[in-house]
């Protein structure tokens, strides 16, 4: 069982964009981050922002995950500058998640990262995302900041 990494195509990144650019909207108000209103536009000119030629962006990397049968099972976007490495997104489609291909997709990425000669590679997880945090925990991320928040009544 292998996990290759593909360049995502313009048909996927399209699919991609459009569930990202909600999905990111409703991370950062559910961890109380943005306020609902403007929410969606804001998250949309994040990604314009980094995406400003889509899939031909700069410094950016965008994946298909591809497992031992050939099939689409999520996404890796990494951005590679100045030899460091940010992981922007990585999903795993939900049919597919519990089953080890999570791993599997950082390990490639590591070899990838690692022929474009980048000594290091981070991330921003959520809070509130405790399957992630233990997911690049055991791929041998370590904490090196955290936020925290305490609401008042």
């Amino acid at each position: 069982m292998m996990i290759k990494l593909e360049p995502l195509q313009q048909e996927d990144f399209e699919r991609f964009l459009e569930r990202e650019i909600r999905g990111y909207a409703e991370d950062h108000v559910r961890n109380g981050n943005w306020p609902a209103e403007g929410a969606l536009e804001r998250s949309r000119q994040e990604f314009e922002h980094y995406l400003p030629d889509g899939i031909h962006s700069r410094d950016q990397y965008l994946y298909s995950l591809i497992d031992e049968n050939g099939d689409k099972i999520g996404v890796l976007w990494v951005q590679v500058k100045e030899r460091k490495a940010f992981i922007f997104d990585f999903v795993i489609d939900e049919a597919f998640r519990g089953k080890g291909y999570g791993k599997q997709a950082l390990a490639a990425m590591d070899e990838s990262l690692k022929s474009m000669n980048a000594e290091s590679v981070e991330l921003h997880v959520f809070g509130d995302n405790i399957v992630a945090q233990e997911l690049y925990k055991k791929a041998g991320f370590q904490i090196t900041d955290m936020h925290m928040r305490k609401t008042l009544e």
